[in-house]
């Protein structure tokens, strides 16, 4: 049960962080960060953010067991409510939007979400991620045992950790 638990919370964790850590931060100018912000807030994300990730954190708690639920949920509310708000990662999430895209891009880009389709495009958002999140889950929930299987079986074939001695 609680390995259950621990993979459950794992693959949270996973779903949640698929971006890599860069190992250098590359410098931007304040214009470029500011145009990768008036991206991010045209398309919609600064006003749903919390919305999607409440629906994240909801969608997840189907895994968890019905006993343990309620706990889940008030954990996830409170750590993400600290960490991983719009307010707490806009800057994070400017950044990686500069890095990925000019100035001119991004400029170029807020300009579409500033019109009807972008507005459309932006609200749809959200939506359709959610939809993404309730296919993943049909196809895990319709293959768990098979899931579980193979986890059962990498686990056993795991290597216990190497015990330290002390002094080394």
């Amino acid at each position: 049960m609680k390995l259950k638990l621990n993979l459950l919370i794992g693959l949270f964790i996973l779903s949640t962080t698929g971006l890599k850590a860069q190992t250098t931060t590359p410098a931007f100018t304040a214009s470029h960060l500011k145009a990768a912000e008036q991206y991010l807030i045209a398309t919609g994300i600064s006003a749903q953010f919390g919305e999607v990730i409440s629906k994240m954190v909801n969608s997840s708690s189907a895994q968890i067991p019905e006993e343990h639920r309620a706990s889940y949920l008030k954990v996830m509310e409170v750590f993400m409510g600290k960490y991983y708000t719009w307010d707490v990662l806009k800057d994070s999430f400017t950044k990686i939007y500069a890095a990925e895209f000019t100035e001119d891009e991004l400029k170029q880009l807020t300009a579409f979400y500033n019109t009807p389709l972008g507005k459309k495009v932006g609200s749809k958002t959200p939506v359709l991620m959610q939809k993404g999140i309730e296919i993943g889950q049909q196809t895990i929930t319709a293959h768990r045992p098979e899931l579980e299987q193979m986890m059962k079986e990498a686990f056993q074939n795991d290597d216990p950790p190497a015990v330290k001695e002390k002094g080394n």
